[in-house]
């Protein structure tokens, strides 16, 4: 924005310069209130690497979300990357020296509910959120802020018909063919493998009332990796065909021009059904910044940078006000997929995962 200034009269130069002066003054410390507030509170916040990191400009999302905040809170956020799991590294530190934490997923939540480390609040914001992802957290200390589907993305390219992949089963993996094209990932060391055995299990317990290591035993041929990146590096280089991933991955692909890919969640009987990973932020018990803490989460769950979630972190954002890009049009409908989370809570799955892994890891070997 620019200003005319028009001087009438010799004699009010001076006056001129020095209410110029004043006014350039008051519009820095405005726009950039950390250079005149001296000693500024600081909110370490602890997250995740990949953080509003595969959007088109990462640097601008960032300085929008945080930058923005510490102008208007006169506040320094010092973000810290955790070196491994997020709950895993809060417990380890007993909490010590963090504010917020960003990104505690569902399956963290019974232990961050036991821990005693979280800090129980609610937020203005929380009226605009899909009230159906607090009962998969199972917790009113993490809030949730975006959420996908886990589904079965595929080539159309590839020894599968895709037409047969459309109405993928799980008992479809019993079929060797179909079985050594498919890509999940290991329960143990993956998260996103732990969600596909969670899956697995509540359906196979609460859906057909068999035992769910069933799958296990006939589906023999599927590829189970370490991690993530390396499922995805076997499918994006063409050695399978199906991959168990994220809902919104099509999208992904169609956004930035890459390969055209399908992705469907598992059919039964006409109904559609799908694991939901739901990530959440809390506040520490252990911060002394707790009113500061409850502005920037509800910032974070506000509209503007609820809006920012689906081209950034390609999840589908909490807020039910919040807006959905058209490129998420060619992902399947989230509102017509059974979420199997429903077939076991929080609590339930804290008692019994231990188990659920050790007997995994009998019949895998």
């Amino acid at each position: 924005m620019s200003e005319d200034i028009i001087k009438k009269k010799n004699g009010y130069k001076i006056w001129i310069v020095v209410v110029l002066v004043i006014l350039a003054a008051t519009v820095v410390y405005f726009e950039y209130p950390q250079i005149n507030t001296g000693n500024e509170p600081v909110l370490n916040i602890l997250t995740y690497s990949s953080l509003m990191q595969y959007g088109s400009n990462p640097n601008e999302t960032m300085k929008y979300i945080f930058g923005n905040f510490e102008n208007w809170y006169h506040v320094k956020i010092n973000i810290i990357y955790a070196s491994g799991d997020l709950m895993t590294q809060l417990a380890q530190t007993n909490g010590e020296n963090y504010d917020i934490v960003i990104g505690l997923s569902n399956l963290d939540a019974s232990v961050a509910s036991k821990s005693g480390l979280l800090y129980n609040f609610s937020v203005s914001n929380e009226t605009y959120l899909n009230s159906s992802l607090f009962r998969y957290m199972g917790t009113k200390n993490i809030i949730p802020y975006e959420y996908s589907f886990l589904t079965n993305d595929f080539n159309y390219s590839g020894p599968i018909n895709s037409s047969i992949i459309e109405n993928l089963s799980y008992s479809d993996l019993y079929n060797n063919t179909i079985a050594s094209q498919y890509i999940t990932e290991n329960p143990i060391s993956s998260i996103t493998g732990e969600e596909f055995l969670l899956g697995q299990i509540a359906f196979y317990s609460s859906v057909l009332n068999e035992n769910w290591t069933l799958f296990w035993k006939n589906a023999k041929n599927i590829d189970v990796t370490a991690d993530w990146s390396d499922g995805f590096n076997l499918f994006e280089d063409g050695q399978k065909q199906i991959f168990y991933s994220y809902i919104t991955d099509p999208s992904y692909n169609a956004y930035f021009n890459y390969s055209r890919i399908g992705t469907v969640p598992f059919h039964f009987i006409g109904k559609e059904y799908a694991w939901m990973e739901v990530l959440g932020i809390g506040i520490l018990n252990s911060s002394k910044n707790k009113a500061l803490d409850k502005d920037f989460v509800n910032w974070f769950l506000g509209t503007k940078v609820q809006d920012l979630i689906p081209l950034n972190e390609w999840m589908y954002p909490a807020s039910s006000i919040a807006s959905v890009p058209p490129c998420y049009s060619i992902n399947p409908s989230p509102s017509e997929i059974i979420p199997l989370n429903d077939y076991m809570n929080a609590t339930y799955i804290g008692n019994n995962i231990e188990q659920w892994l050790l007997e995994w890891k009998q019949i895998e070997g």
